[in-house]
């Protein structure tokens, strides 16, 4: 079975700082006021091809952004360069546009975020980088597995007794 590629925390797009990847001819970069002087230095090095860039403002117009993801060539090299809201929307978007994890690179500016989906109550929220959370929807005490389910969009939390003792 086929699950769609989700950006999270560890996920492996998300790189360090910007490179213009030479195999390709086409680029797209998407960026938001934080990633400016990062494009504008990766911009001067020598890059081949064809360049075309998005700057987000303070939001992103879906429309204005699927009309450009749906009219790219096949084998664009997406760049995403912004916080990790921005750069959840844009991914999701350029994957249901056909981009792959492959033609995707992620620079996050700030923090990440971090979901874990319980098996209790099959909810997903938002958690801390704790191995060990409470869920907010039904209480439960979870130990948060090692493991990101694309499918439920969260680390699985797996609930323990916080009173039992061994």
């Amino acid at each position: 079975m086929y699950s769609n590629p989700v950006l999270y925390d560890q996920s492996e797009t998300i790189k360090d700082e910007l490179s213009i990847n030479s195999k390709r001819r086409k680029h797209l970069i998407i960026f938001d006021q934080k990633a400016v002087e990062d494009i504008k230095q990766a911009l001067d090095t020598d890059v081949q091809g064809d360049i075309a860039t998005l700057e987000i403002k303070d939001s992103i117009n879906l429309q204005d952004l699927r009309v450009l993801l749906y009219s790219q060539k096949m084998g664009t090299q997406l760049y995403i360069a912004s916080d990790w809201d921005h750069a959840v929307t844009v991914f999701t978007e350029a994957v249901e546009a056909g981009f792959t994890e492959n033609e995707i690179q992620v620079i996050i500016y700030g923090p990440t975020k971090r979901y874990v989906y319980c098996i209790k109550c099959y909810n997903t929220s938002e958690t801390t980088y704790d191995d060990e959370v409470q869920c907010p929807h039904c209480s439960a005490h979870m130990e948060v597995g090692p493991f990101f389910s694309k499918v439920r969009k969260g680390y699985i939390g797996y609930p323990f007794n916080p009173n039992y003792q061994a």
